[in-house]
């Protein structure tokens, strides 16, 4: 692989981070609803015990890069 800009052949193929996405998944209404029933029928007790937390994910996009070593041009592939 040669660079476009200089012609050397000093080139590095790396894979570069571009960008992040991360989707909440909170808690239901059905799970909120149940919350509050269980602590009025336990005068409050129900509240000794920790919330639920929801779920997420997180997708990543990813880039192919070559790298001039000797001018610093980079492409993308």
């Amino acid at each position: 692989m040669t660079c476009p800009k200089c012609g050397s052949e000093n080139v590095t193929v790396t894979l570069e981070q571009t960008g992040a996405k991360t989707s909440a998944k909170g808690n239901g209404y059905l799970w909120k609803f149940g919350r509050i029933m269980l602590i009025c029928c336990t005068c409050g007790l129900w509240l000794l015990v920790g919330k639920h937390k929801g779920s997420g994910k997180t997708k990543f996009k990813n880039k192919t890069a070559a790298i001039c070593q000797n001018c610093g041009n980079r492409r993308y592939i």
